[in-house]
This record gives structure tokens, C-alpha cells and sequence, in this order.
């Protein structure tokens, strides 16, 4: 088991119920190289080697060059669409502030009464109403 070597046999036998193979396969089976075809050399030189390098990197930076380009373009026009779509949801500030008088009013009176805030409650409701109204119709004129 262990001392003796192993020999490798192939026979090959040309009978008429045989399986029928090929000379490279017969050239394989029994070790020897394979014939070159083409009767041309397979070795190249290392220039040739650095030029299909040189080339397949060119190649591929082309490659990854366009495909970025056009996922950057992808995601400017989603980016786009994104702005549009919020804005069209949501209501741009078309004025100025709201009820100026009744916010000056409610900052003074927080002035006069800084130890009792509370004493400002009236002015604070009026201002808070007049500010859903304003809201209420800035949303009723962006329906219409």
C-alpha cells in the first residue's frame, strides 16, 4: 500500500464498438503537449502583456466613467422631481407676518409683567386666534 508506486496505464485501442475520441484527447490522456493549431506562438511578450492591460483598464475606466455619469444624472432628475413634489404639497410663505399689532401687544404686556405672566393671558388668546384664522385662510386660498 505505502512502499510500491502506482503506474498509470492508458491503452488505446482502435476497435469498431470502441469509444472514439479525439487526437488532443488521445494527446492528453497519454501526457503529451497539445498540438498548436493556429501555428502561431501562444507567448507573449511583456509589452503585449502591459498593452492588453493598458487597454482592458481603459476600457473599464470608460466604464465605470458612464455608469457614474449616468447614475449622477439619475439622481439629479429624482432630486428634481423630489423638489417639485414637495413643494406642490406644501404652501410657499406668501407674506409677511401675521397680526403684528396683537404680537406687539402680547411682548409688552410679557414686559410690564415679567413676575406674572399670566396677567397676559387675554392678549396671548387673541394673538393665537388671529393667527389660525390667517392660516386657515392662507390654506383656503391655496385650494382655491
Amino acid at each position: 500500500m505505502g512502499g510500491s508506486q502506482s503506474t498509470r496505464q492508458i491503452v488505446i485501442d482502435n476497435q469498431p464498438n470502441a469509444v472514439v475520441i479525439s487526437e488532443d484527447v488521445e494527446r492528453r490522456l497519454l501526457g503529451q503537449p497539445e498540438r498548436n493549431t493556429s501555428g502561431e506562438s501562444q507567448e507573449l511578450t511583456q509589452e503585449q502583456i502591459d498593452a492588453i492591460k493598458h487597454q482592458i483598464e481603459k476600457e473599464y475606466r470608460q466604464r465605470i466613467t458612464k455608469a457614474s455619469s449616468e447614475t449622477h444624472r439619475i439622481k439629479a432628475a429624482e432630486f428634481e422631481r423630489a423638489i417639485r413634489e414637495v413643494e406642490a404639497k406644501f404652501i410657499k410663505q406668501s407674506g409677511g407676518p401675521v397680526c403684528q399689532d396683537l404680537q406687539q401687544e402680547v411682548y409688552e404686556c410679557y414686559q410690564n409683567n415679567m413676575k406674572q405672566p399670566l396677567n397676559c393671558s387675554r392678549q396671548v388668546k387673541a394673538f393665537t386666534e388671529a393667527v389660525q384664522k390667517a392660516r386657515e385662510n392662507a390654506i383656503m386660498t391655496k385650494q382655491t
